[in-house]
């Protein structure tokens, strides 16, 4: 498990599928990739955290900047943000 310390917020980045009108899916290239993603961990001093009335939570999808750290644990790629540079959450 991987803890972020701080103000940082620990992301697993979902890959937007792009469809056509006649319903042929377009796969991802890495120029035009997305930056949304799903909250995973936060750390304890983040004031968007909802144990600080923020709206942030595990689980929550949101919107985030360029600026992070990408890292591989256990074969799987996560993203360290702070979390000044969540943009956005996403809701239905």
């Amino acid at each position: 498990m991987i803890k972020p310390l701080f103000d940082n917020v620990l992301l697993k980045k979902i890959e937007q599928e792009q469809e056509t009108t006649s319903g042929i899916v377009l796969s991802s290239t890495g120029a035009d990739e997305s930056n949304i993603g799903e909250v995973v961990a936060l750390g304890e001093s983040c004031l968007l955290s909802a144990v600080n009335e923020g709206e942030l939570t595990t689980g929550s999808v949101v919107v985030f900047s360029d600026v992070y750290k990408k890292i591989t644990h256990k074969n799987e790629i996560y993203y360290i943000v702070n979390e000044e540079e969540i943009l956005a959450v996403l809701e239905d």
